[in-house]
């Protein structure tokens, strides 16, 4: 959205804004106003995205972002500070309380604060009144609160994380008061966390990094008793700010280096049921602590984690990644990815923010072929950033000139020492259940030169044509006897550059799939090569409209899904 102008309607006048505005000035004026934002007023836009990725890798994020454990710091500094002037039992409660609420709207009521806000206040009053209502009441009367007023915060994953983690401390907690130090308390605590938060990690985010239990004993002391004190002290005594940027210079060089360690374990996406089973397990291995509960556990996420292995399907997803091209062939545990997309002028990064965690619900660790169809920005923009966050085995070019965008791929790639080649005319790759032939040869254009790859699995022809142009179409006309196709994936998103009629005549495909982003300046696909799809009755597919796009295979079967 593009803005002109603003114009003040009228200044607001609300005592908390200008409180908020006042601290907001002194947070600016620090040097460490960075995780002064981060941890007085839940902001973390100014951390480095680097040092974000690597709190995110390590399992320690939470940490960094305004929760039950920061409220519960800064509820129990204020209740010593209130005791020690004398102040009865009930004031000092109301006191905490009233501060906490508005600690709450100073953090935007982020969900996290608010489940360990009212969470506090609901303690606050049970144990003023007496009224003895268990911890476990109290937490489940705070959650039905919130959802009551919101009940679609039950999506956000600092709520899960924050209710569920909080909910298995207390009914576990006789676990951690039984050890006598601090260490072995902070151990089990630790423990009791990872395992309650995995299904949520697995069902999110795909992945889980195997040493975060570590991680977090390290890193929660130094922040809950060393970082987390002293930004709220720095952010009165300004002077101190040089020794809390120290102390974190220091914690983030120690995570980025951490975070250099491969410990992350990739897990496809669980279905509802599988989420219970761990849920059930994990608690079952709590209560009881028997080995038959701890190998069950273990039992199920080797299962879990490889169910390609032990259930394999053949499935190809044309990706949805706007005006670009990319898509990927499944058979077992091999994977195939042609094109990466990309965005040229865009901050966004497709291969992190898309295909990595397409990949990562799907169980898929690596990509053991990259096949980059031509140099254009739009099909091999994402291939660096791929690269450098997964795991690749091969890279394939298509003939021809290199240009700009592939030379900087080959590049990385030689600095990685990956494997790789061209794409020649009449190769051929045997890819799990995939015969992959590569038909497109150096015709001098980079859109003519294009990598076409004719697939065969089961019974199923699929015809992939990249950027080929009708003057491609030709050459390959002349050179090959097509078969039938089942599958074409349309040339140029369409454009009326591509799909002639002599291509449809000899293929007579029976569904076509484009890769067009909606509203592109490109007036991607033609209505040229809409009509004439539709005069040869080919079923029309399109990303713009449909998401990606997913085509299972199995054997004498083909079962067309379009997955939005």
């Amino acid at each position: 959205m593009k803005i002109d102008s603003l114009k003040e309607d009228e200044h607001n006048k609300n005592i908390f804004y200008k409180i908020k505005n006042y601290m907001i000035s002194m947070i600016q004026k620090n040097s460490s106003s960075k995780y002064l934002y981060l941890f007085i007023l839940g902001d973390n836009r100014y951390l480095e995205k680097a040092v974000k990725d690597s709190y995110q890798k390590l399992g320690i994020s939470h940490l960094f972002s305004v929760s039950g454990m920061h409220i519960s710091i800064i509820s129990g500094i204020v209740l010593s500070v209130l005791k020690k002037f004398k102040i009865s039992e009930e004031k000092r409660y109301v006191t905490v309380s009233i501060f906490i609420s508005f600690y709450m709207f100073l953090v935007g009521f982020c969900p996290s604060v608010l489940r360990s806000g009212i969470f506090f206040i609901l303690l606050s009053i049970n144990t003023i009144f007496y009224f003895n209502i268990k911890p476990t009441n109290i937490l489940l009367l705070t959650i039905s609160i919130i959802l009551l007023f919101n009940p679609f915060i039950i999506y956000n994953t600092g709520f899960l994380y924050s209710s569920i983690i909080t909910a298995s401390l207390i009914v576990f907690g006789n676990l951690i008061n039984e050890k006598k130090n601090y260490l072995m308390k902070l151990l089990y605590t630790s423990i009791i966390a990872f395992f309650f938060s995995l299904p949520i990690s697995l069902y999110n985010y795909y992945s889980f990094n195997i040493l975060t239990i570590f991680y977090n004993l390290l890193f929660v002391p130094l922040v809950s008793l060393i970082v987390f004190p002293l930004s709220l002290i720095c952010f009165l005594i300004r002077p101190l700010s040089f020794f809390l940027n120290g102390i974190l210079v220091m914690m983030e060089s120690l995570a980025l280096k951490l975070a250099l360690i491969k410990s992350d374990i990739i897990v496809m996406k669980p279905n509802l049921l599988i989420v219970f089973l761990y849920y059930l397990l994990i608690s079952l291995m709590f209560k009881y602590r028997k080995k038959f509960f701890y190998f069950s556990l273990l039992i199920l996420f080797i299962i879990h984690y490889n169910y390609n292995l032990l259930f394999p399907s053949n499935y190809m997803i044309m990706i949805d990644v706007g005006q670009g091209d990319s898509i990927l062939l499944h058979s077992g545990e091999k994977n195939i990815l042609i094109d990466t997309g990309g965005e040229y002028g865009s901050d966004y990064d497709m291969a992190s923010g898309t295909l990595i965690p397409l990949f990562k619900s799907l169980g898929i660790r690596k990509i053991d072929f990259l096949f980059l169809s031509h140099g254009d920005y739009d099909h091999v923009g994402e291939a660096i950033n791929l690269i450098n966050n997964f795991k690749v085995m091969k890279v394939f070019f298509n003939e021809g000139n290199i240009n700009y965008n592939e030379k900087m791929i080959i590049d990385v790639l030689e600095k990685k020492n990956i494997y790789y080649n061209f794409s020649r005319k009449d190769d051929f790759y045997q890819i799990g259940n995939y015969q992959i032939y590569s038909l497109g040869c150096d015709l001098g254009d980079e859109n003519d030169s294009s990598l076409i790859l004719y697939g065969e699995i089961f019974n199923n022809n699929f015809l992939l044509m990249g950027d080929a142009s009708k003057h491609s179409e030709t050459v390959l006309l002349d050179s090959y006897d097509l078969p039938k196709i089942d599958i074409l994936k349309v040339g140029h998103h369409g454009s009326k550059t591509s799909t002639s009629q002599e291509l449809l005549t000899e293929t007579k495909p029976d569904d076509a799939l484009i890769s067009v982003g909606s509203d592109n300046k490109f007036g991607h696909p033609n209505h040229e090569t809409i009509d004439i799809l539709n005069e040869n009755g080919v079923n029309i597919h399109m990303t713009s409209n449909l998401g990606a796009i997913w085509i299972n295979f199995k054997k004498n079967v083909t079962n067309l899904v379009n997955w939005t």
